[in-house]
């Protein structure tokens, strides 16, 4: 893991969100970069940069939580 790059837990704990809603944000191709460790299998954890997350901050609406 890359010493920039969060883990989903790290980023949930930002975020004030779930695992599984970083998990599905990810999924769903929000943060820019992120790639899952590992094998990079359905199981593998995700790694998450920290420029994608602020990214992703800065595009959400002021006050909105997703």
């Amino acid at each position: 893991m890359a010493e920039h790059d969060l883990t989903v837990e790290e980023v949930a704990a930002e975020l004030q969100q779930s695992t599984a809603m970083v998990r599905k944000l990810a999924n769903r191709g929000k943060f820019p970069g992120a790639y899952k460790g590992g094998t990079g299998g359905r199981t593998s954890a995700w790694r998450i940069p920290r420029a994608a997350l602020d990214k992703y901050r800065k595009s959400q609406p002021h006050g909105y939580r997703q």
